[in-house]
């Protein structure tokens, strides 16, 4: 394992000189052991290290600004994943409500005349015209 694990290394891509390492330095080369053409392994390990030297303060503080703007984007992502798991548990929910409310309500109209029956011997005097209580109004 590295030492360093992110901030600034030379050639975390073989396109660009220097670049902010917010991910591990251990996941990047595990990642070029695993994904990249066996004739680049080497090159691409040995140039991918840790700026030792000083950088300029304005690359220092923009590099530690983008680390904190990836943590917090990092959290959000995670978020809306967890919002979209919960939405698509709350779909397949609503459509299972849905169907058994059809069931339900096909099941009621193929009984009704028995179910009217039962309404009319449990409601003595109930107003019910097949559509309120309240006819007329």
């Amino acid at each position: 394992m590295a030492e360093v694990q992110k901030g600034f290394f030379w050639h975390v891509h073989h396109e660009v000189l220097i670049e902010w390492c917010y991910y591990s330095y251990d996941g990047r080369a595990s990642f070029i052991r695993t994904d990249k053409p066996k004739s680049e392994q080497e090159t691409r390990l040995r140039l991918f290290k840790p700026v030792k030297g000083t950088l300029p303060r304005e690359v220092v503080e923009a590099g530690q600004a983008l680390d904190k703007a990836s943590q917090a984007y990092v959290k959000a992502w995670q978020a809306y994943v967890e919002t979209g798991r919960a939405y698509d548990e709350a779909s397949q929910a609503y459509q299972a409500y849905d169907e058994a409310w059809q069931v339900l309500n096909e099941a009621l109209r193929k009984n009704m005349p028995a179910i009217e029956a039962l309404h009319k011997e449990e409601c003595h005097n109930c107003p019910w015209d097949g559509k309120t209580i309240f006819p007329g109004s």
